[in-house]
């Protein structure tokens, strides 16, 4: 399969009026350049209105247009996907004049319209191979949110299903984007699986605030493929294909955005997804009209400015199609992982009111980053995956209801007492025998307080405030005490006592349970790691896990000794395809890093990572050697 490079598209010098104003000349050169970055696809937007300006009737004079469009982008060696119903596009929504405010997922009408207008184009561009996949809407929960995830079920489920009824051939997806991902916005990815052939996603940091560092620091530079691994995850294994990110000149200079987007690209190719496409193809030269008039940040995410000249963007997803060609341009795997972060039970639908799927998002979000920065590739699960595939799995802030059951807990005892690793961190968390498996008499929870200081130390400190202020105080029967906690002045009441953990008091235990280790953190510590700024420069947080690992002495087949550099073991799908090493640096910083390997060997075990940058290496195993450049 072939890994898709592309970008989003409209013309600069017309923006979302592309099909009202169809500039040939316009966009036939810019189809050009595409390809002479070396990608491969491109996205397009049905405008809703323009496609179909009555429920009865679809426009033949845009159909031709879209026509002309196909010719241009195959005499130019790129392949269209085109998006229906982009009804929201960038910061404002784009109705149709004759909806009158009704349910477009569950009105019978308009269900009506919008199966029309797919099965017109499913018969009309059946086979069609200049088509790569048809995609059903952008951001559709922006536009109008479905009354209930069911509703939103019912209308992937419809076209989906009347799309590949007309035309078998072309795959279906839909350009779902992060709020599916933390809010229940009524689609969700399970049942998005249910219905699409892969999944897309699409996520910006920038907007994110969960990432409050620089744009291309080390926590921003992981948001994208943790959000493919997640996206994923709920989808109940489905392929990814990361369908828009990207950042805007408007706030982050030029080298910035070049060096996000060049992490961004070798990390997605690392978590094994099977395409990534930039926003957007250029910046647009008419921002007094809407959208940009009202989101004039949107004029400035452009791969190449509004005279065509590239930018840092368009420099470095260039720079990544050249790397891909070399390795033979297909999607590529990850070695088989032997870490995972467990989704919690209930994502969605806790009925705690403080677990939401954002508060569960930023756990498992920094769980992830603190697991590739201890040298793992983890894979992001379910508790409905097989856990005999692992041999250290990691549960981030397990809440008191609904994110465990019991039947789940008896099994990841069994998973332990099997000879796995199990680390637990604490938010509430009151399960059957869990002192047992630790090693440890629970004594009492206490509530510290959100926003108290708290501080562990092993070999060095660390310092943190309190998410939740929730904390298990435990004593270890049999534990080993990994790190402790510390009084700090900070912390003191005007008597001189303090209301938290006392000097010493264990923080981090772990024990033997049958053939396994199983490890217990008595607070929110990656919720405690989401709001604090720069934490991951100025402190070594992953030392956590990193020990976690030594105890469960899983060894990757290869890591390096830097936390900023992550090593990747890839393999291409392709029959007898090659296997390589993939280093990306997630730091803006240059580092020098020894890098470690198990089973194999490479090319060099000293390598000097650039800024943002990736490096490729040959593999040698048993009977032979696989090149790289």
């Amino acid at each position: 399969m072939r890994f898709i490079t592309g970008v989003n598209y409209w013309p600069r010098g017309h923006g979302v009026q592309m099909w009202t104003e169809f500039d040939r000349e316009e966009i036939a050169e810019d189809m050009r350049a595409i390809a002479r970055m070396g990608m491969n696809a491109v996205r397009v937007f049905l405008k809703w209105a323009d496609f179909q300006p009555a429920p009865e009737v679809i426009d033949e004079a845009m159909v031709g247009r879209f026509d002309e469009l196909l010719v241009m982008a195959d005499e130019a060696g790129v392949r269209v996907i085109p998006t229906f119903f982009c009804g929201h596009m960038s910061g404002e929504n784009w109705d149709v004049p004759w909806r009158g405010g009704r349910d477009p997922y569950s009105d019978p009408e308009m269900l009506r319209a919008q199966v029309r207008l797919v099965r017109y184009f499913a018969q009309r561009y059946r086979s069609d191979t200049r088509i790569l996949c048809w995609d059903l809407a952008n951001e559709q929960d922006i536009f109008a949110r479905p009354r209930d995830r069911h509703s939103g079920w019912l209308w992937i489920h419809t076209l989906a299903s009347e799309l590949k009824s007309h035309d078998p051939e072309h795959p279906v997806t839909a350009g779902t984007h992060i709020t599916s991902l933390t809010e229940d916005c009524g689609f969700r990815m399970d049942d998005l699986s249910e219905c699409l052939d892969f999944l897309c996603m699409h996520a910006y940091p920038l907007y994110a605030d969960s990432c409050p560092e620089r744009l291309d620091g080390v926590r921003n530079t992981y948001f994208v493929p943790f959000c493919a691994a997640l996206t994923r995850a709920l989808g109940q294994g489905a392929d990814v294909l990361f369908e828009e990110f990207g950042a805007t000149s408007q706030m982050c200079a030029e080298d910035v955005i070049e060096g996000y987007y060049r992490a961004t690209l070798h990390a997605l190719l690392s978590e094994g997804v099977i395409g990534a496409m930039g926003w957007c193809y250029g910046d647009f030269a008419v921002g007094d009209r809407l959208p940009y008039d009202t989101t004039p940040f949107e004029v400035g995410f452009g791969l190449a400015d509004v005279d065509g000249q590239l930018k840092g963007a368009g420099r470095a997803m260039h720079e990544f199609c050249g790397t891909l060609e070399r390795l033979g341009g297909g999607v590529m795997r990850p070695s088989e992982p032997g870490a995972a972060i467990i989704v919690p039970r209930h994502y969605y639908d806790n009925s705690d009111p403080a677990v939401t799927p954002a508060r569960n998002f930023r756990a498992l979000f920094n769980s992830y980053v603190l697991a590739r920065r201890a040298g793992l590739n983890p894979r992001v699960i379910t508790l409905d995956d097989d856990l005999s595939r692992f041999k250290l799995v990691f549960m981030p802030c397990v809440p008191q209801r609904r994110g465990v059951n019991t039947t789940d807990w008896n099994r990841l005892v069994r998973f332990v007492e099997g000879g796995g690793t199990l680390y637990m961190s604490y938010d509430g968390a009151a399960l059957d025998g869990m002192g047992d498996l630790f090693g440890v008499d629970v004594r009492y929870p206490t509530i510290e307080g959100a926003g108290q200081p708290v501080e562990i130390r092993r070999l060095g400190s660390l310092r943190l405030r309190h998410a939740t202020g929730r904390r298990l105080v435990v004593e270890p029967r049999g534990a080993q005490v990994l790190w402790e906690h510390v009084c700090s002045q900070e912390g003191l009441n005007e008597d001189g006592r303090g209301g938290g953990p006392v000097e010493g008091e264990p923080a981090i235990v772990a024990a033997r349970s049958g053939r396994g280790r199983a490890i217990f953190c008595d607070f929110a510590l990656e919720l405690s790691l989401s709001d604090d700024y720069g934490v991951y420069e100025r402190m070594r947080p992953e030392e956590v896990y990193r020990a976690v690992v030594e105890l469960s002495e899983w060894r990757e087949p290869v890591w390096t000794d830097s936390p900023d550099v992550s090593a990747t073991l890839l393999k291409s799908e392709d029959p007898g395809g090659d296997e390589v090493v993939l280093l990306v640096n997630y730091s803006c910083q240059p580092r020098e890093v020894r890098i470690h390997t198990h089973g194999i060997d490479i090319d060099t075990h000293e390598a000097q990572a650039p800024a943002n940058g990736a490096i490729v290496l040959g593999v040698e195993r048993p009977g032979g050697i696989t090149a790289a450049e």
